[in-house]
């Protein structure tokens, strides 16, 4: 035995003492290696269902970052703000531009074929009304009286062989359409006043309603005050100020829909109105139709939503009983004070639109005359301002959503502020404030100072992003990693709608009212405030209730029923007969249309409804936004908290009492019941 176990010594290889060394000096590092591995994939199981990317999972708010809230700053997206300025110094030129050559009387005015405006312009003062010489064509001039007879008196017109003037005899017409004269045959008639071009009917129409200012003032201010009372009742009954918006809502939108069908009858009766208001009649059935539709989503929503409106009945009252708290009501007369720049502003583009859309050219008319084809000189609306009017247009969308946005902006700010101002009592148990003593200065300079670029940023791409989120979720689930699901149909709708998907990744998705917390909060630029807001919301799903997931529908809703206010008052109080004398009346006033609201109309403000409708909403939103960003920021606010307190909502270090007696009351059961839905779908498909 001895000599074997010699032998196999002798026999046994050597090795090495630094590979047998290196496990036994560094077992720590690899320990910590292994952890780490093991950590960071317990929190790839722990957000799959509900984050993006990896920096979505591991973007965690820590404990001192509190000290970093409203202080970090830099000048966000500059060359954005560029852009904007540059839109507004081109809206500017156009202002002066409409300024010294528009006149909206050419609008409604007969206008004779030198562009002279009859009865006003000094050539022709004496000459109120317009005649056709040639009655098939129509060139016009100016004439005192109507010619009942060829012996009435001789007119030329420049339309003879050659483009020269020629000298026609007076025939028998009649005023018997605005202050034109027009041929006793009816087929003539029709002719000459048909309206030849899209343009010149939405011009007329356009220009009608916004031209007549007070009446703009007075239909601007419905949705401000009736946003306002929403406001008071969202905090006292919300279920009762819902129920009633939107059944009042449904019930007006069926009357419109029937005085629309009782107005197309009236109309129909008018001599030549046919042939003067083609388009208005083509999109009247499709107008009363969509009034039809939007009263029966409305009356459906109401009675679906019954059981949501319960659950968010305390989630209403926490966010306006933050708003009207005495540290952040100022953001109530903030938004009022942007409120009335904004129906200022409004009043100022339809009345430059107004002045845009009356703008003439002279122009080179190709007629035949005598057989041969001629140019004659003409005026007609200036199509590089028809180009002027298109990016005007779309210069008011940019600054109408740059307001919103400042409002959310300086709204969040107040209220991210108070959350995370760190209280005291004092030994006669008065509260000691510490940090800015002026919020809503503090907002103004910080947003002013740095985040104008962002806000421009936003108010350019939001809309057109939400827009497209909104028909994308048709198609596609509404939630991340769909490659990754149990769920096979998720997996095939993940590569059928690949680049869709894609582009909500990387960019819809960020396109949130959320951002405006964030941003105020960290002083980020907006797509890094936007990944880092959206980090924390996805980390916090099926953990910490949204409070956004109990107001989001009710309060969009309300919006729309808000800015229907506007449509249904410009349709209400531009319908009257401007006093049985058709297109004469050059302004309307706030009396006369208020009166006229209980005569049989003459006409009908159609084609400027979906405008109003629009302004209606961008008003609304100014005092309505309060109750979408206290929910947004409430709730983003406290997820931050419960991240830095260490993950566990009970450790939260600012949180007010009264949200932490609103999430007691919500539970977890709706966080949870999102939870295990995802995972439900996600292996079953349902």
């Amino acid at each position: 035995t001895n000599s074997l176990e010699s032998f196999l010594s002798r026999r046994r290889p050597t090795f090495p003492e630094a590979p047998l060394a290196r496990p036994v000096q560094d077992p720590r590092g690899r320990l910590q290696e292994m952890s780490r591995a093991a950590a960071r994939q317990a929190v790839r199981e722990q957000y799959k269902f509900f984050t993006a990317t990896e920096d979505e999972a591991f973007s965690v708010f820590g404990r001192a970052e509190v000290k970093g809230i409203n202080r970090i700053r830099q000048i966000t997206d500059t060359p954005c703000l560029v852009a904007f300025l540059a839109m507004v110094a081109v809206m500017l030129w156009l202002d002066s531009q409409a300024l010294f050559f528009g006149n909206v009387l050419r609008l409604s005015v007969p206008m004779d074929f030198k562009g002279n405006l009859c009865g006003f312009d000094p050539d022709v003062k004496e000459f109120k009304l317009g005649y056709y010489p040639n009655p098939y064509n129509d060139m016009i001039i100016c004439v005192k009286a109507c010619p009942k007879t060829s012996a009435d008196g001789n007119f030329s017109l420049p339309d003879g062989p050659m483009g020269k003037d020629f000298i026609r005899s007076a025939y028998p017409t009649a005023k018997i359409y605005g202050q034109l004269c027009l041929p006793i045959d009816l087929h003539l008639a029709k002719n000459l006043i048909a309206t030849k071009s899209i343009q010149t009917e939405v011009y007329k129409a356009l220009a009608q309603v916004f031209h007549a200012r007070s009446v703009v003032l007075l239909i601007l201010l419905v949705p401000l005050v009736t946003s306002c009372i929403y406001i008071i009742g969202l905090l006292y009954m919300p279920t009762a100020a819902c129920s009633m918006a939107f059944a009042t809502t449904a019930v007006v939108l069926g009357l419109v829909a029937m005085l629309m069908d009782l107005d197309y009858d009236v109309l129909k009766g008018i001599p030549l109105y046919h042939e003067t208001h083609p388009l208005m009649l083509f999109v009247q059935p499709y107008c009363r139709d969509l009034c039809i539709i939007g009263a029966v989503v409305f009356l459906a929503f109401l009675m679906l939503s019954m059981s949501a409106m319960g659950r968010a009945h305390r989630v209403f009252q926490e966010c306006l009983s933050a708003i009207l708290n005495k540290n952040v009501l100022v953001t109530v007369f903030a938004s009022l004070g942007i409120s009335m720049i904004r129906i200022w502003f409004i009043i100022h583009v339809c009345q430059s639109a107004s002045l845009l859309m009356s703008i003439i050219n002279p122009v080179d008319v190709r007629l035949e005359l005598f057989g041969e084809w001629h140019y004659v000189e003409r005026v007609a609306w200036s199509p590089l301002f028809l180009k002027g009017i298109l990016f005007y247009a779309f210069g008011t969308f940019w600054i109408l959503e740059f307001m919103s946005f400042c409002n959310k902006y300086i709204t969040a700010q107040i209220l991210c502020h108070t959350y995370f101002s760190l209280r005291a009592l004092n030994v006669r148990g008065e509260e000691l404030r510490h940090g800015q003593q002026s919020p809503l200065l503090y907002a103004l300079s910080s947003l002013f100072r740095y985040h104008l670029g962002s806000v421009a940023f936003a108010a350019l791409l939001a809309f057109p992003c939400r827009l497209a989120r909104f028909f994308m979720s048709i198609f596609v689930p509404d939630r991340p990693n769909l490659q990754n699901s149990l769920n096979q149909q998720y997996r095939i709708a993940y590569w059928l709608f690949w680049p869709l998907i894609q582009l909500d990744l990387h960019v819809l998705r960020f396109f949130k009212d959320s951002v405006w917390v964030m941003l105020p909060l960290k002083g980020y630029k907006y797509m890094d405030a936007a990944r880092r807001v959206e980090g924390l919301l996805n980390r916090c799903r099926g953990k910490i209730p949204n409070l956004t997931n109990f107001t989001s529908r009710i309060d969009a809703f309300l919006n729309v029923s808000v800015g229907l206010t506007t449509f249904f008052w410009t349709f209400f109080l531009f319908r009257e007969p401007r006093h049985g004398r058709y297109h004469e009346v050059e302004h309307l006033y706030a009396g006369e249309a208020v009166k006229g609201l209980f005569i049989t109309p003459e006409h009908s403000p159609l084609l400027a409804l979906p405008l109003a409708f629009a302004f209606g909403i961008w008003v609304g939103q100014g005092m309505l936004h309060l109750v979408g960003m206290a929910s947004e920021a409430l709730t983003i606010c406290y997820c931050i908290d419960v991240e830095m307190a260490g993950g566990t909502e009970t450790d939260a270090l600012y949180v007010p009492a009264s949200l932490k007696d609103c999430y007691k009351d919500l539970g977890g059961g709706e966080s949870e019941r999102e939870l295990s839905e995802l995972i439900a779908h996600d292996a079953s498909g349902l």
